[in-house]
């Protein structure tokens, strides 16, 4: 019974999570769009559409890498995305970023594969 209960609770957990999820990306009227990010010994600046941000390497909370993306969280909870499969060349990209990264982040805020 307690597996069941517990089951139940993951599975309303993650209805109300997507839920709340959904609801957001519609209130904020996209569904998808284009991330065009510049990162450069100075920080990093990211452009969607005619909204703009600039952030020194200061001023992020945390760098991750996983095997997909770099994570570049600009709060607790949110984050900039830089899948690496549209890296045009993965490998030489992905080095360069960790090196940079390595560079200027405090090793406590980084996590990276590589």
């Amino acid at each position: 019974a307690a597996v069941l209960t517990a089951a139940a609770a993951a599975l309303a957990l993650a209805v109300t999570t997507l839920s709340r999820v959904r609801s957001q990306v519609r209130r904020s009227g996209r569904t998808s769009y284009v991330q065009e990010t510049e990162i450069d010994g100075f920080g990093v600046r990211v452009t969607v559409g005619k909204d703009r941000a600039r952030l020194g390497f200061d001023r992020l909370v945390r760098v991750r890498e996983t095997r997909r993306a770099f994570y570049l969280f600009i709060a607790e909870h949110q984050a900039w995305i830089l899948p690496k499969a549209q890296m045009e060349d993965r490998e030489g990209d992905c080095a360069r970023l960790r090196e940079l990264f390595s560079a200027v982040i405090e090793k406590g805020k980084l996590k990276l594969k590589g």
